[in-house]
Order: structure tokens, then C-alpha cells, then sequence
């Protein structure tokens, strides 16, 4: 803080007067700095305090505006709509001028106060010091030497309120840092979701691919409809886990004949007469319905069998139907209890196999009856006499 400004005036009569005019012939004008955005306010009850600091801020060109008191003061700094104060200058008299002052120093730290009193003695410059002024004024000394106070508390204003704006650009550029880093972190959110779905459909293709390669390299090499049969129930038994399955091969006009089937739990005494019932009531319901079919719950068996879903008891179910050139050449389906639900690993599964095995199907008929016609090759679950292979269940029978 700033020394109290006091002088050692004569005491001999006109001594005063005689000091103030050498004062005024020896000290030359202090150059005035201007501070264009600066504005003062003068805290008093009296006009003194505007008299002793007003020619100093006239030469700065600083506006001054004046309040009679303290809480008129503490609502004019707080004024957002109003031009910024810099400068307050304060008559220690005024009523509640500590508080206000201890309240500004530590609400508007970089409004420079400049405290007044009319006969500063060393308490006066203590009490300053501990209210947060930067320099003290004594009255008696005349504005000649209050001019030096108040640039220096402009000076410092300056470098405040520089400090501050800088400050709150710094503030505002990382507010708007901030903002940019949740959007990139949102977008890199976003980009990270998208890899691991890529990643994913990426990941269900290659199985897919592999699922592929593996299920027509075993059948590639398989021209006979028997074999055929036994390798494709072998290799859905491998992928789904313990089930029974049935393989359906159309005859003659809508009817459906058994191909090949494994038990797991049925009953041997029924399972012809279930696997044969299957052939009439089920097969036909999926000869149109390309796609792979699961059923999960009894009351989805019910729905899709009707009065003939007793056959198929607290069952889960899968059925597909193999399709080449709009031509049904096998129906596929598997069931077991409800219990063990098939996943949808065993669905995608048994949707990539489909086509391949329905492709196979086709080859093995057009090798068998390259010598007929076309209109003469009959179906795959004609008479045996048809064929020079048995399609009889007990022959590709994989019931434990």
C-alpha cells in the first residue's frame, strides 16, 4: 500500500500560504495518462472528497460519479447494465465504510480503493491497509498531493481489471474447450460404438464364412441321398447339442415322406407313428415359408399345429424348409423340451446350412437323372424304385 500522504507545512502565521505557492511554482504537471474505459466513484457524505480527487481525474479524463452512501455505492458497483467501476474513492467517515470495504476487496478484488480521511493519523493508515485500500489520502494536504495516489491507483486499476478480462477470456476459451472435448469424446463414443457393431457384424460374418466352408466341404463330396442325409443330421447335432430331428423329402403332389431322423428321447414304440404324422400335418405347413422357423413356447407349437400339436407336447421346435429354384426339395425341423430352448447361435446356423444343403440336393438329382428329361426326374421321396438309393428311415435311422 502507498505511504500516507502528509506535509510539514509551516506553523508560523501565512506559513501555509507561503508553502502552497512555492509548492505550485516548484512541482511541474505529472504527465496524464489516459484511461479511456476507466470510471471513478466517490463514496461521501460531503463534497470534499469530489473537490480534493476531482482535478486529478479531470486531467486523466476520467468520469467520476459520486454516491452519498454506502449501500447507494454497493448497488451502483453491482449494476451490470452500467459502465464498470475502477476506481473508489472513500471517506473513512462514511457510515459502514469498513464493511463495504472488506466486502469489495474480496467480491470485486480488481476495483483499486483509495480510502480519505480529513487528518490521517497511523491508525487511519492501519485500518486502511486492513480494509484493502491500496493508498491512503490525507485531506489537509490538498489535491496536489492526492494526484499522485490516484494515478497510482489507476495505474494499478489498469493492470486489474487487465488481469481480470484476461482472466475471463482465459475462462471462456476453456468453457468452450470443454464443450469441444465432450463433442469429440461423444464422437469418439460414438465412433467406438459403431467399431464394436462393425466388429461384431464383421465377427458374425467370418463365422458365418467358416460355418460355410466347414458344412460344404463335408458335403461337397456326397452323391448319394442316404449319405447326404446321415452327414447333414451329424453336423446339425454337433452345432444344436442333443435333439431330435427329422428330415422331410417331398413325394408326390403336396405329400411329404421321412428322409432321416435322429432320436434323443422318444419313445421307440411311437417314433415312427410321431415321425410319420410329422411328415403329413408339419412338413406341408413349411413348404412355402422359406426362412428358419423357432418356436419356443407350447403355445407357439399350438398356434402353428392346431388340434395337432398333442403330438408335440411341452416341446421347443425349429423347422426350416430347403428351397432351389423356387422348388421345396427337403423340410428340416427339430424339436426337444422346452426346458432347452435352442439359442440363436443354432437359428444362424441352420440359416447359413439351408441353402447349401438345398444346393446339394439339387446336385445329387441332376447327377441321378441326367439320362431323363427333366419332367420324368420324379421326387426325392418317391418309391424307392425311383432312386438307386433306399430313403427308408430305419437305413439313415442316428437314434441312439
Amino acid at each position: 500500500m502507498g505511504m500516507m500522504r502528509r506535509n510539514n507545512h509551516s506553523e508560523e502565521p501565512g506559513g501555509r500560504s507561503r508553502a502552497r505557492a512555492r509548492s505550485g511554482q516548484s512541482i511541474e504537471p505529472t504527465p496524464a495518462t489516459r484511461h479511456a474505459t476507466a470510471r471513478a466513484l466517490i463514496v461521501s457524505e460531503t463534497d470534499s472528497t469530489a473537490m480534493l480527487v476531482g482535478p486529478a481525474l479531470g486531467e486523466l479524463e476520467i468520469p467520476m460519479e459520486r454516491e452519498c452512501s454506502v449501500e447507494d455505492a454497493r448497488i451502483r458497483i453491482n449494476q451490470t447494465e452500467r459502465p464498470r467501476i475502477d476506481l473508489l474513492v472513500l471517506c473513512n467517515k462514511a457510515e459502514g465504510a469498513q464493511e463495504f470495504a472488506k466486502q469489495l476487496s474480496l467480491e470485486h478484488p480488481a476495483i483499486a480503493f483509495v480510502m480519505v480521511s480529513q487528518q490521517a493519523t497511523l491508525d487511519d493508515a492501519i485500518d486502511a491497509m486492513r480494509w484493502g485500500a491500496v493508498d491512503l489520502i490525507n485531506a489537509t494536504d490538498g489535491e496536489d498531493n492526492a494526484r499522485p495516489a490516484i494515478h497510482a491507483a489507476l495505474e494499478r486499476a489498469r493492470i486489474a481489471r487487465h488481469r481480470e478480462d484476461r482472466t475471463e477470456r482465459l475462462r471462456s476459451v476453456c468453457r468452450k474447450l470443454n464443450s469441444a472435448r465432450h463433442e469429440v469424446t461423444n464422437q469418439v463414443s460414438d465412433m467406438c460404438n459403431d467399431l464394436v457393431e462393425a466388429y461384431r457384424e464383421l465377427s458374425g460374418e467370418i463365422d458365418k464364412l467358416a460355418v460355410c466352408g466347414e458344412f460344404n466341404g463335408i458335403i461337397r463330396q456326397e452323391l448319394e441321398i442316404e449319405t447326404l442325409l446321415r452327414v447333414v443330421l451329424e453336423f446339425i447335432l454337433a452345432k444344436s447339442g442333443p435333439t431330435n430331428a427329422a428330415i422331410f423329402l417331398p413325394a408326390s403332389g403336396s405329400e411329404y415322406s421321412l428322409g432321416a431322423y435322429v432320436n434323443a428321447d422318444i419313445p421307440k414304440t411311437s417314433v415312427d407313428t410321431l415321425l410319420d404324422h410329422l411328415a403329413d400335418v408339419l412338413a406341408p405347413r413349411f413348404e412355402h415359408r422359406p426362412g428358419v422357423h423357432q418356436y419356443d413356447s407350447r403355445r407357439e407349437v399350438n398356434r402353428l399345429l392346431g388340434a395337432d400339436a398333442h403330438w408335440l407336447p411341452e416341446q421347443t421346435m425349429i423347422a426350416f424348409p430347403c428351397h432351389h429354384e423356387d422348388e421345396c426339395l427337403a423340410v428340416v425341423t427339430l424339436f426337444r423340451d422346452d426346458h432347452e430352448p435352442f439359442d440363436a447361435e443354432t437359428v444362424a446356423v441352420l440359416d447359413t446350412i439351408s441353402a447349401l444343403f438345398s444346393r446339394q440336393l439339387a446336385r445329387i438329382i441332376h447327377i441321378h437323372h441326367r439320362h431323363l428329361p427333366k419332367h420324368q426326374w420324379g421326387a426325392l421321396g418317391d418309391a424307392p424304385e425311383n432312386y438307386d438309393f433306399d430313403d427308408g428311415p430305419d437305413d439313415i435311422d442316428l437314434a441312439a
